[in-house]
């Protein structure tokens, strides 16, 4: 089969360009499911898109007119950090009948906290100790909330009395949240690609992320800061480079193969294509695993022209769409497209 006749389709939000731009590179065309709203900010892009589909919402991606356009253009939809957040997992596992590059029903163990838990303890990785009660939390810790918005409304308490109020401002429920031992130290989050076709594992790129004023407060002195008890947000408005030491990359290796082992065993067939693990070094150089996303993140959106890491790989630029694209031409040619879609 020939790429011409395969369109690559996603979400129009998250790393929509980066993909819709790989797909093009690779020969494929290209779709684009987009708010009514974003219209104007995809269209400045328009040699991207071949076709575009408009909703009003993105859960209208469910509904049988919208799958019927996707599926007259033959498309494979490419997931990304909005699908997971603005359409039923239910939905997406049972009633979506277009194919889905990577493995779908991992997805939910992206959601879950306790099913995250689950495949990073089997993964055998290093991780911060998690709270199960309010009660328990005598030191440090990042409170989560449910739902991938880029790390919106997480905050940092020290004890009960703090989180509840907290929860109590933002009419949060104490079973909807997630509280982790906070990692004092340097954050990295590592962009793996797994190849089901060649049974290899690679590093795309790597990035740190950009938190609102969280990351504005260490610019005002000690003083200030306490007088004027700023109110923290962790959402992220944009991501940085980073480049590890070169002795620390056998450990990140190590633990992107266990994830991929322990996914295999516990969600078959397992990580397909890109997927993300974030975590901290310590004060000692420990690194912990904290997070782990069973897609394309948005922080790949560094790497349009490619990272030093895929310099290293390939003779040309490679981003993560890029990538997805190549592989799926890979597997059109050798007939192998069932192994990459769910």
């Amino acid at each position: 089969m020939e790429s011409s006749k395969v369109t690559i389709a996603t979400l129009g939000s998250h790393s929509a360009l980066q993909i819709l731009k790989g797909a093009k590179d690779e020969g494929f065309k290209t779709a684009l499911v987009c708010l009514k709203s974003r219209l104007k900010l995809y269209s400045r892009f328009k040699k991207l898109t071949d076709e575009i589909v408009l909703v009003e919402s993105f859960s209208e991606i469910m509904s049988q007119e919208v799958q019927e356009k996707l599926s007259n253009l033959n498309a494979i939809l490419i997931p990304h950090g909005s699908l997971v957040e603005y359409v039923s997992l239910e939905q997406i596992e049972n009633n979506f009948k277009i194919p889905i590059f990577g493995n779908k029903y991992i997805l939910r163990w992206e959601s879950d906290r306790n099913l995250k838990e689950k495949l990073l303890r089997e993964a055998g990785v290093r991780t911060p100790k998690v709270y199960s009660s309010v009660d328990e939390v005598d030191s440090t810790v990042i409170v989560k909330l449910p739902g991938a918005k880029g790390g919106k409304g997480y905050f940092l308490a020290t004890n009960p009395k703090e989180i509840r109020e907290k929860l109590r401002i933002l009419n949060i429920r104490e079973e909807d949240i997630f509280v982790q031992e906070y990692i004092l130290g340097t954050t990295a989050y590592v962009h793996f690609f797994y190849s089901p076709l060649s049974d290899e594992l690679e590093i795309i790129s790597m990035d740190r992320r950009y938190e609102t004023n969280v990351d504005g407060l260490g610019k005002i002195p000690a003083k200030l800061q306490l007088q004027s008890n700023p109110d923290l947000s962790y959402l992220v408005v944009g991501n940085i480079p980073i480049v590890l030491r070169e002795s620390l990359l056998e450990e990140i290796f190590e633990i992107g193969e266990g994830l991929v082992r322990a996914s295999k065993e516990l969600v078959p067939p397992g990580f397909i294509g890109p997927f993300c693990i974030e975590g901290a070094y310590n004060g000692e150089g420990k690194f912990y695993v904290f997070e782990f996303s069973a897609r394309i993140v948005a922080g790949t959106n560094l790497y349009v022209n490619g990272s030093p890491y895929t310099w290293l790989l390939y003779d040309e630029p490679m981003s993560m769409g890029k990538r997805i694209a190549r592989e799926i031409k890979r597997a059109m040619e050798e007939r192998r497209v069932k192994e990459l879609i769910t």
